[in-house]
C-alpha cells in the first residue's frame, strides 16, 4: 500500500496544476474542478446561443432577435480577435526576440471593450464580401454561420494563447472590476448633468445597435417574382426571345418554349393554359384552348417546356397566348384574370403580312392607321389649293372680260 500524502501537499500539487494549467480538469472521485476563462466561455456561449435561437429554432420576436445578434455582431467577433491577440494583462518584461505574434503593449480593460467594439465593427464588412465570394447568398444562415464560427475558433486559439502565459501575467477577466469601470465611467463625473448625457448616449447608442443588428442578422427577403417566357431556338440551338416562326400554313404547327422560372422564396404550383385567339376591334371574338400544362418548381428552380400549336385558323392572324395562373384557373380564362401572360401573332396562310409578337402589333396597326389618315389629309390639303387656284383663274377671267366690255362701250 501507498504511505498517505499530507494534505497541504496535495492542496498545494493541486493548487500547482490550476495555476500552470488553467484548462485542466482535476477529478478526485466523481466531482471535478475546472478552470476556464470566463470571458472566453462567454463569448463562445453567445455564438451557441445564436445557433440555437437564429438558426434552429428560427425565433420571430423582433425584440429577442435584437438581442441576440447585438452581442453577437458589435461585441463578440472584435472580443473574440482582441483575445488572440492580447493574451496577457501585461507585455513580459524582458524578452531575448520579439515574436511574430508576441503582445508588446499593455491593454486594459476599457481599451479592450472598444477594441472590441471597433474591431467588430470593421469586420462586419469582410464578413460580408467573404459571403458574396461563396456560392451562398446573403441570407441569415449565412452571416450568422460565419459570425459564429469566426468567434468559436478565435476563442480556441484566445484559450490555447493564454495557457501559454505565465499566470502572473495571464489576462484573467473579472466581472467586479468590469463593473467599477463601468460605473466609474458613467456616474463618477461628479456632475449629474453630465451623468444623465452618458446614459442618454448610450441608450441612444444601445437602440441604434440594436436596430442594425436585428437588420444584420434578419436580411429582407430577396425581390419575389415569376419569371414567364416565350421562346425558341437560333441557329446555334439556344433558347432566345427572339426570330419567332410568325407565320405558318393551314393545319401546320407552331413549336414554341415555355420558359418559367420561381423566384418566389418558397416551392410554387403553376397551370399554364395555351389558347388561340381571334382579336376583333380590340377585343377577343373568339378562343380555343389548346394545351394546358402543370408545373411544380421549388425556390430558384426553372424549366422549359416545348410545346407545338397549330391553328385552327384556316386564314388571317391570331394570338396564340400562354396564360399563368398560380391559384385555381377560373372557369373562362383570360388574359385579364391570368396571374401572368405572353402572346405571339401568329398570321395562318396569305392573311396578312408577319406581326412580330405582342402588345407591339397594336400599336403598329394604329400607327399604320394613323399614317394613311395623314396621307389622305394631305391629298385633301392638296385638292383644296388646287380649287383655289381655280377659283383664282375664273376670278382673273372675269376681270378681263369686263374691261372689254369697257372698251367697247367706249
Amino acid at each position: 500500500m501507498s504511505e498517505p500524502v499530507e494534505w497541504w501537499i496535495a492542496n498545494a500539487y493541486m493548487k500547482e496544476i490550476l495555476d500552470t494549467q488553467p484548462f485542466a480538469t482535476v477529478g478526485r472521485g466523481t466531482r471535478a474542478v475546472a478552470r476556464l476563462p470566463t470571458d472566453l466561455v462567454g463569448i463562445a456561449g453567445v455564438a451557441v446561443v445564436s445557433v440555437l435561437l437564429l438558426l434552429i429554432v428560427d425565433v420571430s420576436s423582433p425584440v429577442l432577435r435584437a438581442a441576440v445578434g447585438l452581442p453577437l455582431l458589435f461585441v463578440a467577433p472584435g472580443y473574440a480577435l482582441v483575445s488572440v491577440l492580447f493574451p496577457r494583462e501585461s507585455p513580459p518584461s524582458r524578452t531575448t526576440a520579439t515574436p511574430l505574434f508576441g503582445q508588446t503593449l499593455t491593454v486594459s480593460s476599457v481599451e479592450r471593450a472598444a477594441l472590441a467594439f471597433g474591431l467588430s465593427v470593421a469586420l462586419l464588412p469582410l464578413f460580408g464580401i467573404g459571403i458574396a465570394l461563396t456560392p451562398y447568398s446573403f441570407s441569415s444562415a449565412a452571416v450568422v454561420g460565419l459570425i459564429c464560427a469566426f468567434v468559436l475558433v478565435c476563442a480556441f486559439l484566445a484559450g490555447l494563447r493564454r495557457v501559454r502565459v505565465p499566470e502572473e501575467n495571464r489576462y484573467e477577466f473579472s466581472f467586479r472590476r468590469a463593473y467599477d469601470t463601468i460605473h466609474a465611467a458613467l456616474f463618477g463625473t461628479g456632475s449629474t448633468v453630465h451623468t444623465a448625457i452618458n446614459l442618454l448616449l448610450v441608450a441612444s447608442m444601445l437602440i441604434a445597435l440594436s436596430s442594425v443588428g436585428y437588420a444584420l442578422v434578419s436580411p429582407q427577403d430577396g425581390e419575389q417574382y415569376t419569371d414567364l417566357q416565350l421562346l425558341t431556338e437560333d441557329d446555334d440551338g439556344e433558347l432566345v426571345a427572339a426570330d419567332y416562326e410568325t407565320t405558318t400554313a393551314p393545319n401546320e404547327s407552331v413549336s414554341l418554349t415555355i420558359g418559367l422560372e420561381n423566384q418566389e422564396q418558397s416551392e410554387q404550383d403553376y397551370t399554364a393554359v395555351v389558347q388561340e385567339q381571334w382579336i376583333g376591334d380590340g377585343e377577343v371574338l373568339d378562343r380555343i384552348e389548346h394545351d394546358r400544362l402543370e408545373y411544380t418548381l421549388a425556390d430558384g428552380e426553372s424549366t422549359h417546356d416545348g410545346v407545338s400549336m397549330t391553328p385552327e385558323a384556316e386564314s388571317g392572324t391570331v394570338r396564340m397566348a400562354v396564360l399563368l395562373y398560380d391559384e385555381p384557373v377560373p372557369e373562362t380564362p383570360t388574359i385579364e384574370n391570368a396571374d401572368r401572360a405572353t402572346y405571339l401573332w401568329v398570321t395562318v396562310g396569305d392573311g396578312g403580312g408577319e406581326i412580330a409578337g405582342g402588345a407591339d402589333a397594336d400599336d403598329a396597326d394604329a400607327d399604320d392607321d394613323d399614317d394613311d389618315s395623314a396621307e389622305e389629309a394631305d391629298e385633301d390639303d392638296d385638292d383644296d389649293e388646287d380649287e383655289d387656284e381655280d377659283d383664282d383663274e375664273d376670278e382673273d377671267d372675269d376681270e378681263d372680260e369686263d374691261e372689254d366690255d369697257d372698251d367697247d362701250d367706249d
